[in-house]
């Protein structure tokens, strides 16, 4: 923010990185607006937007299987008076836009729906529900921290009001975050007292942080479309493996549209919280769930929209790959599985008698 050359010099890293950013969000640089992260980008649109909406919009819509920024979000804005609803979604895990339509009316002032679903990794119907909310007047919020650096953000038929990424999804520093918002769009800031962000988001910018995410984003975009195929034929080869090696295996979202890094899958007679432990010990970092729910012992409410159990959303396990992993990892996946699922099953068997 200062005015010497070491000012204009950190100043010009981060126009730097917001044109990267931009690019990636598929945005005009002037449309970006570094935060803290994707929860912080998805608190400022949200609070953001109600505080700014017309009297007569007091309604939010946002879809039941969010991330829990959002959701939290959302409550939080209705323990202060305002209407929430939330829009479950089908078996594949899909939202259908037609349920948003059923509830879009000129009472909305802010639609919310994520790009991608970070547990499941199965792709929204974020076109036919931007131009739902378009045509109501409502301001649409896109969560597009998983999708970001997996698909191709822009070009794009459609333009979302808000659009949140995160740094530490695409391999920059964890701690970074951009919101990116629309010309002309009034948006009240989460944390005021400074001009930085152009008034939008107050406090002095992490230089440093803010430099590799923009470097991240410029990354993933040089080699987004070969990562994607790559990927997508890992994760092909890891769920065959499985279903090879157990009767019975489900892969959640497998019969929707999905990510290319993303599986999901449970294996009958299987904690999953078991088989992420035996796994861990041999050295492979998975997870029972969106990453803000570990050490919770609730059932995952994405698995739980999908019409899943309890018990059976217990068995969940999700692996997530990514530009470390290669051919040679799945493969020691899948070796190791097998003898994991039996002593997972053993500890079962012996806990019972």
């Amino acid at each position: 923010s200062s005015i010497h050359a070491e000012g204009r010099l950190a100043r010009a890293a981060i126009e730097r990185a917001r044109a990267s950013v931009a690019a990636l969000a598929g945005v005009a640089p002037g449309a970006v607006v570094f935060t803290s992260g994707g929860s912080e980008a998805i608190a400022a649109a949200i609070r953001g937007t109600c505080e700014r909406a017309p009297g007569r919009r007091r309604r939010i819509l946002v879809s039941r299987i969010e991330h829990s920024a959002v959701l939290e979000g959302a409550r939080l804005m209705a323990r202060l008076g305002w209407a929430v609803e939330e829009v479950g979604c089908g078996p594949d895990g899909r939202v259908a836009a037609e349920a948003f339509a059923e509830r879009m009316n000129e009472d909305v002032a802010l639609a919310a729906l994520q790009w991608a679903n970070n547990e499941t990794g199965v792709i929204q119907p974020v076109e036919e529900v931007s131009r739902l909310c378009r045509e109501a007047g409502a301001v649409f919020l896109v969560d597009a921290v998983q999708a970001a650096g997996k698909l191709p953000l822009a070009p794009r038929p459609f333009e979302p009001d808000l659009l949140a990424v995160s740094g530490h999804k695409i391999g920059g520093p964890q701690g970074t975050g951009a919101l990116a918002v629309r010309d002309g769009l009034a948006l009240a800031p989460l944390i005021p007292g400074g001009a930085q962000e152009r008034r939008r988001r107050g406090g002095t910018e992490a230089v440093a942080a803010i430099a590799g995410f923009g470097e991240a984003a410029e990354a993933v975009l040089r080699d987004l479309e070969r990562e994607a195929s790559r990927l997508a034929r890992l994760r092909q080869r890891l769920e065959d493996g499985l279903r090879g090696m157990f009767a019975g295996v489900r892969i959640h979202g497998e019969a929707a549209p999905r990510l290319p890094n993303t599986v999901n899958f449970s294996i009958p007679d299987v904690e999953g919280e078991t088989l992420v432990v035996a796994l861990d010990l041999l050295g492979f970092a998975l997870s029972t769930g969106s990453a803000c729910a570990s050490g919770a012992v609730r059932p995952s409410h994405v698995l739980s929209a999908m019409g899943l159990t309890e018990a059976d959303s217990r068995r969940a396990v999700r692996v997530s790959l990514g530009w470390s992993t290669d051919d040679e990892d799945v493969e020691r996946l899948l070796e190791a599985v097998g003898p994991a699922v039996e002593r997972a099953r053993a500890a079962a068997r012996s806990a019972v008698h």
